[in-house]
């Protein structure tokens, strides 16, 4: 017996909106450690690198608050 709905969870990841925030988060992500590396071996700025991954979440956060915001003025 097949079940009435089927849910797959690839085609709700693999949206083209999603791949441009992943992308996103990553060259954020990519960006910072470069920015801490150079910085490290210059010795310009002292990083700590438990604080590395804060502007890539910040940035998914913006990605997520203006969706939202999108969302939810959208004209019908």
């Amino acid at each position: 017996m097949k079940p009435k709905y089927k849910f797959d969870l690839m085609t709700k990841i693999n949206t083209t909106n999603n791949k441009i925030i992943m992308k996103t988060m990553l060259l954020c992500l990519f960006l910072s450690i470069s920015f801490a590396l150079i910085s490290e071996k210059t010795g310009w700025l002292d990083i700590d690198w438990k604080l590395i991954g804060i502007p890539a979440l910040l940035v998914l956060q913006i990605i997520i608050i203006g969706t939202a915001l999108k969302n939810r003025y959208k004209k019908h």
